[in-house]
């Protein structure tokens, strides 16, 4: 077991108390914010099926055709009543 006078001069020790959180912090974020930048550049690489994006480019919805849709059938809910 350690003394308790040991426990003692660790826990009034101003750099064990403050600077190794404080070192641990800024190393730990630096590593984390390493990874989440490299998952941004990691998704640009991922290339999608070719048949996949070609279904893309066929339902290809624009604002102006769903503004169509809505105009539509708001009309035709109206004409119901």
């Amino acid at each position: 077991m350690i003394a308790p006078a040991v426990l003692r001069a660790l826990r009034k020790n101003k750099t064990l108390r403050y600077g190794v959180p404080m070192l641990l912090l800024v190393v730990g974020g630096s590593f984390g914010l390493r990874e989440f930048s490299q998952i941004r550049y990691d998704a640009v690489t991922i290339k999608i099926d070719p048949e996949l994006e070609k279904k893309l480019k066929v339902n290809k919805i624009t604002l102006e055709s769903e503004y169509e849709f809505l105009l539509i059938y708001t009309v035709s809910l109206f004409l119901e009543c």
